[in-house]
């Protein structure tokens, strides 16, 4: 996919906000098969954001080939996780890792925001990315609670990951926390589609 066509994408995910709201009388399969489509969508933005995140920073993050994908940050969820213990998890247990990532995501995704506009305010295009993305994320989070709550286990309350004095941060840090929330967020919506074509899989349309 072309960075061009997942910029389209993300355009297009942006105008259907409203759509993607789930009805909470659905089936689950009906829920589950949203979530996948949706899921589906954000992980070809995915790839845009953190180029375009990438090509605003300056050096070395904008300079060819640059990839430090192993760096992280206090507080950002690794999707990374054994095969096995993936393939295992229960239906439950699989959507609530999910929803417990994407509310860490929804608040760092925010902070970035703030960063990259005290940073790069003209940036217009990487702002409205960044936006955009959150939104999808709390579009998100709305159908995995939908989802949990059919399961018969809405969601539990959620440690907030960032407190107001952790956020302070000088501007080479606030790069490198942006980029590891970008990329992070990549591999965590690549994880999702896994996750969603398994339960899809368990739960036909």
């Amino acid at each position: 996919m072309t960075l061009s066509l997942a910029r389209s994408l993300l355009v297009i995910c942006a105008g259907l906000v409203h759509i993607v709201s789930p009805d909470w009388d659905s089936p689950l399969n009906t829920l589950i098969g949203q979530t996948f489509n949706l899921a589906r969508l954000m992980k070809a933005n995915s790839t845009a954001l953190l180029n375009t995140y990438l090509s605003h920073q300056g050096s070395p993050f904008s300079d060819s080939g640059f990839d430090a994908r192993r760096l992280r940050y206090e507080g950002v969820p690794t999707a990374a996780i054994p095969f096995l213990e993936w393939r295992t998890l229960s239906h439950v247990k699989r959507v609530e890792k999910n929803y417990e990532a994407y509310t860490a995501f929804a608040e760092f995704l925010q902070l970035v925001r703030d960063d990259q506009f005290e940073l790069n305010p003209t940036k217009v295009e990487l702002l409205d990315m960044l936006k955009v993305t959150r939104l999808r994320i709390q579009g998100l989070l709305s159908n995995l609670t939908a989802i949990m709550s059919a399961l018969g286990a809405p969601p539990a309350a959620v440690t907030d990951p960032l407190m107001l004095e952790s956020v302070e941060a000088d501007m080479f840090e606030k790069k490198v926390r942006g980029y590891v929330v970008c990329h992070t967020y990549k591999e965590w919506i690549d994880r999702t589609v896994k996750d969603f074509s398994l339960l899809a899989e368990k739960f036909p349309a």
